[in-house]
């Protein structure tokens, strides 16, 4: 699930990587935060799992699990 309209800092994750907060406030008039996009690769991994990924606007791929949040702390 893609969830968007809930400002945070960055895109993140709960739920085990299940749902997936988008809305990063990249408006000047919300949170003036940095843009922020979710790549999903349906079945691109070696076993035909889905990569999911964030691309920032400084050129990098973070890898998803690297944006979950656990107990409301981001790992």
């Amino acid at each position: 699930m893609v969830m968007g309209h809930t400002p945070q800092n960055r895109i993140n994750s709960a739920l085990g990587g299940r749902a997936w907060r988008i809305d990063v406030g990249a408006s000047a008039g919300v949170m003036g935060g940095t843009p922020e996009v979710l790549e999903i690769i349906h079945e691109g991994g070696e076993d035909g799992e889905d990569l999911v990924s964030v691309l920032t606007v400084d050129g990098r791929r973070i890898e998803g699990r690297e944006r979950a949040v656990v107990d409301n702390v981001l790992f």
